[in-house]
């Protein structure tokens, strides 16, 4: 598969996912393109299938060390209310956001392995192991930072969780 192939088909999933991560969507832009840069230099060294671990692997690796320079873990994660969805009222729509508000508040207190699973896992829906492949983890650890991190967070909304 050719660079350019490889941008076109997953170079908005990168994106998203640098977005969720920064919170900047200049910076998210530039660690994409830094990320697809790294792809070309070692291009020969990736086995063939596993493109898309390795560039969620590189993105998440940019984030990390542009926050290890800052000395700055943050995080607000990328709503999703673009999708479309059936009309709801005004009062619902509020509810719905000062939810989704709590929600992206207690994740950014996580730890960052637990940030990491829960973007991985529920919003992003990757499989457990694609979860690996990105994080470089075992499936048992995959799966036990998942239930440790929806435990924390569960106790931080002071509610039920449904996974």
């Amino acid at each position: 598969m050719t660079l350019e192939e490889l941008f076109y088909l997953h170079n908005q999933t990168i994106f998203k996912y640098l977005y969720y991560l920064l919170n900047d969507e200049k910076l998210a832009e530039d660690f994409t393109q830094e990320t697809f840069t790294r792809f070309l230099h070692y291009e020969k060294s990736i086995k063939a299938g596993a493109e898309l671990a390795w560039l969620r692997r590189t993105a998440r690796n940019l984030a990390y060390d542009h926050y290890r320079r800052k000395r700055l873990i943050q995080f607000v994660p990328f709503l999703q209310g673009h999708e479309e969805q059936e009309p709801i009222s005004p009062h619902q729509w509020l509810l719905q956001q000062e939810e989704a508000k709590a929600l992206y508040l207690a994740i950014r207190q996580l730890k960052l392995s637990y940030r990491d699973v829960i973007i991985l896992r529920k919003i992003e829906g990757l499989s457990i192991q694609e979860t690996c492949d990105v994080l470089g983890w075992n499936e048992g650890k995959v799966k036990n930072t998942l239930k440790r991190a929806l435990a924390v967070l569960q106790k931080q909304l002071g509610g039920d969780w449904d996974d």
